[in-house]
């Protein structure tokens, strides 16, 4: 009997320890909105829960926040997929940082951080980062930059109209085959329009990163590029060994960086507004080109030039991201698979190959940026 006893006992506590089949997981906060060193709540708020996995992506939940702003989800635990949140405010849509899943440790303290908004707020180039390729086969070179802006006001800047740009930045004369990529903002946020490239979509208080890649006609031998407002932090990398940057604010780096395989120099400085940054080319060629998703993989998200970026905390948000690559990294993972959702069929073994090859990758990097989130934590 006692023996029977002891077997039960051992058996419900074992139990106790391991989540039931269905497990579900608790995700739950409030919304905010900040002005200056200020928090208010907002209530009636409209709060969706988003499902963001390899099979499918979408929302799973809504509800209204209470009078005190607060909100609260239960959901199927699935450890397969990320799950974010958002809640829209005066027309924009903001995001949650990826809510925990464990069904032993709720995901209770989230803050979703909005922001009234406006048309006049200014926003600043922080940092412009330019990698440029020796000419492939043609002759014409590819040319990755990484550019870095901030908003330091209390309100999201907006387009004054549907059309209207929320920021802009020349290109270098003659530019063509541009192609955004997927920074901090979407490719569908960034477009070119004439000789300038172009943010369309909301820019809410703090840093945000967009990526764009262009080519260079062949046979130039000098690019100009031009900076009409200043640059703190400029980083060129230039793969040919006789190709040179004149700007007397930048000045040549002791250490190079390596992507794919190659070797590129470095110079770093800053620019001021109204001047023009000049590279002059030899005759070196060498074949090939340095491809967008590869730069934002090896410079965009951890390249050694970044680390003199360091992440500003946008003011009155009380829990920012510790690091500018996570909203980066989710922005892009979910951009990749509404690309590609339901298209095995129509695609060739190859592109789907690399489909799933650059989703691995960006589940690795993310899992790696919240990990070193939760160290310095």
């Amino acid at each position: 009997m006692r023996r029977a006893a002891l077997a039960g006992m051992t058996v419900l506590a074992c139990t106790a320890l391991v989540p039931p089949t269905a497990a579900q997981s608790r995700a739950a906060g409030s919304v905010v909105r900040f002005a200056g060193a200020d928090s208010h709540p907002v209530a009636g708020a409209r709060v969706v829960l988003h499902r963001v996995g390899r099979d499918r992506q979408g929302p799973i939940d809504s509800l209204l926040t209470d009078r005190s702003g607060r909100f609260r989800f239960t959901f199927p635990t699935d450890t397969t997929a990320l799950h974010l949140l958002t809640a829209r405010h005066a027309g924009v849509q903001y995001f949650s940082e990826p809510v925990g899943t464990d069904p032993f440790r709720p995901d209770t303290g989230i803050v979703v951080a909005v922001y009234d908004t406006s048309s006049s707020q200014p926003i600043m180039l922080d940092a412009r980062h330019l990698v440029v390729s020796a000419p492939a086969e043609d002759g014409s070179r590819s040319v990755v930059e990484l550019v870095s802006v901030a908003n330091r006001g209390e309100a999201t800047r907006v387009p004054a109209s549907g059309a209207a740009a929320v920021w802009a930045m020349r290109l270098p004369a003659g530019a063509f085959g541009f192609a955004a990529g997927d920074g901090d903002l979407s490719a569908g946020a960034v477009e070119r329009r004439g000789d300038s490239v172009v943010v369309v979509a909301p820019i809410a208080p703090g840093e945000r990163q967009l990526a764009m890649e262009y080519l260079l006609p062949p046979g130039i031998a000098e690019l100009g590029i031009p900076f009409p407002e200043a640059a703190p932090l400029v980083n060129v990398l230039l793969e040919e060994p006789d190709a040179r940057v004149g700007a007397p604010s930048l000045e040549p780096a002791d250490s190079g960086a390596v992507i794919q395989g190659r070797d590129f120099r470095r110079w770093s400085g800053s620019m001021q507004a109204g001047t023009t940054l000049r590279i002059t080319f030899g005759s070196q060629r060498a074949p090939g080109a340095v491809a967008l998703a590869a730069l934002v993989s090896a410079v965009g998200l951890g390249l050694a030039l970044a680390t003199a970026l360091a992440w500003r905390r946008p003011r009155g948000v009380a829990a920012p991201p510790a690091a500018p690559t996570v909203d980066a990294l989710i922005g892009a993972l979910a951009d990749l698979d509404h690309r590609y959702a339901g298209r095995r069929a129509a695609l060739a073994d190859a592109e789907w190959g690399d489909y799933e090859r650059r989703r691995a990758e960006l589940k690795r990097r993310l899992t790696d940026a919240l990990a070193d989130r939760r160290t310095e934590t």
